[in-house]
């Protein structure tokens, strides 16, 4: 059963009270919290039903954060890796950090290497003994709210009411996370960093290389066409859109890439497309996710189309609770229509080469 109102303000108190009044040695509590809020998009549900979730599930949430971590801050001077401890560095941090250095900085290569599963197995081991059953604790206090703090060593499970509430305020909790996270390194690093480094953008951000890459793929399958408009590209201001906007879910994930121009990027933002633009986001990832992820895992981009279809579901779910208008065109907005649940449905039994199929 769904939290009531009063159940959901206690669980924001109470995460409040992880971030403010949690002890925090390493950044570990941090990756933790933003993988469960993670998977919980990605693999919940809005019963308000329990969540089973893997440690090795968590770990692999936490290799993604740290590679890109896992590389020395560009300062004026004195460029090295950001220290995330407050003794040596994360062990975490420096697994990672050998793994790019043996096997490349390419993630999803990474990813498919037959050392993958060693790593994951080791960065599991390290979440099991240390940020998974001291993340709620407050002092000597015990809040244990998220989950029970019982050793298995392969999962945990959610209470009842917990992965709801980390899908229904996700962007609030994301925000609060990474913010936090980001204040805790910038503590530890400041004679690097100063005052005015952009350090989110940094630790979370997109990487510019990715979306360079990711242009020349999206021209070609789109066919030169903008994907809202269909009116030509000029491919040297072509933008590369996340079709759920970064701000609602900050996770790079190669199937949610689409191709714009300038002005339907700008007028469109961080809003929710119109349904008629998820028609054509779902129909070109039935027929094309297969060239899509060949083409951009080859660049070092992550793509998991089960994880943009679950985050894409979640993100309408939560439009249509709220009654909120979806982008269209320019400056127009209209109501979400509701057959936009059917679309997943319809177009996940598609044959694997439907003719004439829209792109763009």
């Amino acid at each position: 059963m769904q939290p009531n109102s009063d159940e959901q303000v206690r669980f924001l108190v109470k995460l409040q009270r992880l971030l403010d009044e949690g002890s925090f040695v390493a950044s570990y509590k941090f990756a933790l919290l933003l993988a469960i809020a993670d998977l919980s998009v990605e693999s919940g549900n809005d019963s308000g039903a329990p969540l089973v979730l893997h440690v090795e599930s968590i770990a692999a949430k936490f290799i993604q954060y740290y590679w890109k971590q896992a590389i020395p801050y560009p300062a004026p001077q004195n460029a090295r890796i950001l220290s995330q401890n407050t003794g040596g560095q994360a062990a975490i941090l420096n697994a990672v950090q050998n793994a790019r250095t043996q096997y490349g900085d390419s993630f999803p290569a990474m990813r498919q290497h037959r050392a993958w599963s060693d790593l994951v197995r080791r960065v599991a081991s390290t979440v099991d003994e240390m940020p998974l059953f001291r993340l709620q604790k407050i002092g000597e206090e015990e809040l244990d709210f998220l989950y029970e703090n019982k050793r298995t060593g392969k999962t945990i499970e959610l209470r009842p009411g917990v992965a709801y509430c980390f899908r229904k305020f996700y962007g609030l909790i994301s925000d609060l996370v990474r913010n936090a996270w980001a204040r805790f390194v910038r503590q530890r690093n400041l004679k690097i960093l100063g005052e005015s480094a952009d350090l989110e953008e940094f630790l979370f951000g997109s990487e510019r290389a990715s979306l360079a890459a990711v242009r020349p793929v999206l021209l070609d399958l789109q066919h030169g066409k903008c994907f809202y408009c269909n009116a030509s590209l000029r491919p040297a201001t072509a933008e590369v859109d996340h079709f759920i906007a970064w701000s609602r879910y900050p996770v790079d994930l190669g199937h949610n890439f689409v191709l714009a121009d300038r002005k339907c990027n700008q007028h469109k933002r961080d809003l929710l497309p119109a349904v008629s633009h998820l028609a054509n986001w779902t129909e070109r990832n039935d027929r094309y996710g297969g060239q899509i992820n060949a083409a951009l895992e080859e660049k070092g981009i992550v793509t998991q189309l089960a994880a943009s279809n679950q985050v894409a579901r979640w993100a309408y779910t939560e439009a249509e609770e709220a009654s909120a208008l979806t982008w269209l065109q320019k400056d127009k907005m209209i109501v979400l229509d509701a057959g936009w649940r059917g679309l997943f449905d319809a177009h996940s039994q598609l044959p694997a080469h439907t003719p004439n199929l829209r792109v763009s």
